[in-house]
């Protein structure tokens, strides 16, 4: 069999050569360049350097987010740093940052040349990071702010789905929706009292980097009609310095007890008498079940004391808290409980405490949660739950003055069909006037 290959009369042909030669030119010119000064990016937790393989000027760069039950020990070691020179960094940046309060998904980059550790970055927070560099002798700390512009917005929406849907469809981050939810949480069940029709206005500060969205500040008040019921809250800031939302009374947006112990569920058995699944006998049912697959997170409903916890073949895995006016309150069939829950060791309100599981008698993965106050049981969703800490009377007056001027610049927003540039300058000006420090 003969084959011809006329590079003349095959145009396709010719042009792939053409092309590979491109190609093998252009890859041969990158690295003759890298020869004098590149720098190589790798994965993070790629532990293996030898600095003999590093030209002079290379630099090797990783980036990665701190793991979960990560410290500053193992981050650095897992990236291939000796420990003599962790003990160095960790004490020389206590000056500037404590580096044992590294948190899980926060960002870091590190860099390697030739002559070995190089630099290290942490981001702290959206707004800071600290920069460790290697300098003739020691270690360079510096704790960066970064120069946001910070824009004062009111983003509003209606509901026709979820509110995380409602949020995207505005083209904005989803974790603005768990922000007004976090904030509404008290009031408002997002599991089951959203209708379609409802609306909402966030007043939050947008923070921009080199004219680039870069992330949201802090939310200065918020308006959400649920059921046509409009809940308004306002950021305030006290003469402790400590900042707070509270509703336009001065009541504390935050009570003594959360709605729901999952962030997101569907109830599959009520408070009251019913016919139990498992046994067919009909009894008084203490709790709510709350339907959800296995390992949703399970939060404390309010500050308190663990006052049991353990394995019984009905409950399965439990906890028990304890909480200040002879309430207590219950949380059944856990798949398991967090490592860090012990007899006796005080929780915050939303500490996760453990993961909905099926154990003991159980027809499926939920939560079986109760509240006791005293020796009785009472239904979750009928308890008005008291407000914490609220303004207090010395302050009730600028407190007033503050709310005012931020309920004003909402419904500016809502009644005004003013051009963004002149709402802007509207805000920023009663801001800085009328509440600053908020």
């Amino acid at each position: 069999m003969k084959f011809n290959f006329d590079i003349k009369n095959n145009k396709r042909l010719y042009i792939i050569f053409f092309l590979m030669f491109l190609l093998i030119f252009s890859l041969s010119g990158v690295f003759k360049k890298g020869e004098k000064n590149s720098e190589i990016n790798v994965p993070a937790g790629f532990s293996v350097i030898s600095e003999n393989n590093l030209k002079n000027e290379e630099t090797i760069s990783f980036s990665g987010k701190v793991r979960m039950g990560d410290n500053i020990v193992s981050l650095l070691s897992r990236e291939g740093i000796t420990r003599d020179i962790i003990f160095k960094i960790l004490d020389g940046a206590r000056s500037v940052y404590d580096l044992k309060k590294i948190r899980a998904g926060n960002k870091y980059s590190l860099s390697y040349n030739s002559e070995g550790f190089k630099k290290f970055r942490y981001d702290i927070d959206i707004n800071k990071y600290i920069n460790i560099t290697k300098k003739k002798g020691g270690y360079s700390y510096k704790l960066v702010e970064i120069p946001y512009s910070v824009i004062p917005t009111v983003v509003r929406g209606v509901i026709n789905g979820s509110l995380y849907e409602a949020v995207l469809k505005l083209k904005e981050r989803g974790g603005l929706a768990d922000t007004l939810a976090s904030l509404y949480e008290y009031d408002i069940d997002f599991n089951r009292d959203i209708r379609s029709g409802d609306t909402f206005l966030i007043f939050v500060e947008k923070k921009y980097l080199n004219r680039k969205f870069a992330g949201y500040g802090k939310v200065l008040g918020a308006e959400f009609t649920n059921r046509g019921k409009t809940t308004r809250v306002v950021r305030f800031t006290g003469k402790n310095g400590k900042s707070s939302y509270y509703h336009p009374d001065g009541r504390a947006v935050k009570k003594m007890f959360l709605r729901c112990p999952l962030p997101f569920m569907r109830v599959t058995s009520r408070f009251g008498f019913r016919k139990h699944p498992v046994s067919g006998f009909s009894a008084s049912h203490t709790g709510v079940d709350f339907g959800a697959p296995t390992g949703t997170i399970v939060r404390a409903t309010a500050d308190g004391r663990i006052y049991s916890l353990g394995y019984n073949r009905i409950k399965g895995r439990f906890i028990v808290i304890s909480h200040g006016n002879k309430y207590r309150t219950h949380y059944y069939h856990l798949s398991g409980i967090r490592k860090e829950i012990k007899r006796g060791r005080y929780v915050t309100q939303g500490k996760i405490i453990g993961y909905v599981g099926t154990t003991g008698r159980s027809t499926g993965p939920h939560l079986h949660y109760g509240l006791q106050r005293g020796r009785r049981f009472i239904n979750p969703f009928r308890l008005k739950s008291p407000s914490k800490d609220p303004v207090k009377r010395s302050e009730m007056d600028k407190f007033k003055i503050s709310t005012a001027a931020l309920f004003l610049l909402m419904d500016l927003d809502k009644n005004l069909n003013l051009p963004e540039r002149m709402n802007s300058q509207i805000r920023n000006f009663t801001i800085n006037t009328f509440v600053p420090g908020i």
